[in-house]
């Protein structure tokens, strides 16, 4: 597996992934922008602006840039978060040149029309009440809010219903005037493709644009002065209760994020975590309950969720604390590392064959500065997770006045009493 990079004058990058045999082309073009870089008045407004560029540019209509890609069998998407925003086709090698050209036309000459504003605010206002509606994914968002309170990157990545309302056409045009240029954008490629394919399409279609300074964000800051915000109830009336147990974590290039990934499908990355087989399996409390890492350039979260009979919350959550507890107090057995080691490495292995998730995965470790991939340096510092490191962590993170909680779901005063009398973590 080889990976070649370019810097153009311009401050472009290019890198390229060459898998030989593949009968598709991944392609993404990476903007180093997303919601933690907005003021608090234009929240939503990175994930705005994705949505717009699917509205037509200069050379194509809305049609026109999902039929060139989907009339000859390609798939076209595009995801907004924290720290960037992504477009990415993924396409037969024959029609490389096709795709490179529809993402770049998107990214460099969106039109951001009156009317396409006005009729796609009206879509992602309908966005943000679905997710208000589903417990399950604004627990997240509540969450995120606990951890990262009154700060950028703790905002609703959609933003919410006041800030999008009120954001103008002419906001999103010196958005993308400010954030959308060469210096700010990285493409990756993965496929039976050559680098030199790549520069050569590059130059052509990002030469001439202008160099502007990188962008950046507001850095995050992990305390917060407002102690009672730790925990959030949402009484609501539904099936379940949905609550999310957060812990701050660890940050993308930390040394430690290989232990912590490790640490992660232990808990509760899989079906045959500790979580899943305590819950679910012996107790039969829960249909979904994981564990999930989140790693951001200074930052990063560890969190538990589940949705449980309302009445059973507490009883949940006392098993959650128990499972944490117990990796604090015992190391871990040699098969039970042995098993997360090798199911962290077979999923990296299965994810890189396909060429498009390979050209996001290197895309994202690469956007702000990361060093090329390099899988056996990799498998090295995974091979390398010990137990002790393991319970470390443990005893780092999982400490009962850095619990966050947040919960949505029937509540009273009394069940909130009973399920915050069980988030003590010895």
């Amino acid at each position: 597996m080889k990976y070649e990079q370019s810097t153009f004058d311009n401050g472009l990058r290019v890198v390229s992934s060459r898998l030989t045999g593949r009968d598709s082309v991944g392609l993404a073009i990476w903007v180093r922008v997303g919601s933690r870089y907005e003021l608090k008045r234009l929240g939503g407004i990175s994930h705005f602006v994705e949505h717009m560029l699917f509205k037509g540019t200069k050379n194509r209509s809305t049609k026109q840039i999902k039929e060139e890609v989907e009339g000859v069998g390609g798939v076209l998407n595009a995801f907004t978060g924290e720290e960037s925003t992504c477009y990415f086709v993924k396409i037969p090698k024959p029609h490389l040149e096709r795709a490179f050209d529809v993402l770049q036309d998107m990214v460099n000459h969106a039109t951001l029309k009156e009317e396409e504003f006005r009729k796609e605010k009206t879509v992602i206002l309908e966005e943000i009440k679905m997710y208000l509606d589903l417990p399950s994914q604004y627990v997240h968002e509540i969450m995120s809010e606990l951890l990262w309170p009154d700060q950028p990157v703790g905002r609703p990545i959609a933003g919410t219903i006041e800030t999008v309302s009120h954001l103008s056409r002419s906001e999103l045009y010196r958005y993308v005037q400010a954030y959308y240029h060469p210096k700010n954008i990285l493409v990756t490629v993965c496929g039976d493709i050559r680098h030199s394919e790549i520069e050569s399409l590059t130059e052509r279609y990002f030469n001439g644009r202008v160099k502007k300074p990188i962008s950046k964000f507001k850095p995050a800051t992990n305390k917060s002065n407002k102690k009672e915000s730790r925990i959030h109830f949402l009484d609501k009336k539904t099936e379940q209760t949905h609550f999310v147990i957060g812990f701050h974590g660890l940050s993308r290039n930390h040394p430690d994020r290989y232990a912590l990934s490790v640490l992660n499908i232990i808990l509760g990355g899989n079906m045959s975590s500790r979580l899943f087989e305590e819950v679910r399996e012996k107790r039969g409390l829960a249909y979904e309950i994981k564990s999930g890492l989140s790693f951001l350039n200074d930052t990063g979260a560890i969190s538990v969720s589940a949705g449980v009979e309302p009445k059973k919350a507490p009883l949940a959550a006392r098993i959650i604390m128990k499972e944490l507890s117990r990796l604090k107090r015992k190391p871990v057995t040699v098969s039970e590392l042995r098993r997360a080691k090798d199911y962290f490495l077979g999923q990296l292995m299965l994810g890189l064959e396909d060429t498009l998730d390979h050209a996001l995965w290197y895309g994202e470790r690469m956007l702000y500065g990361g060093d090329l991939p390099d899988i056996a340096e990799i498998r090295r510092q995974v091979e390398g997770v010990n137990e002790k490191d393991i319970q470390s962590l443990s005893q780092k993170f999982f400490k009962t006045d850095g619990i966050h909680l947040s919960l949505i779901g029937p509540v009273d005063s009394q069940s909130e009493i009973r399920i915050k009398s069980e988030c003590i973590c010895p």
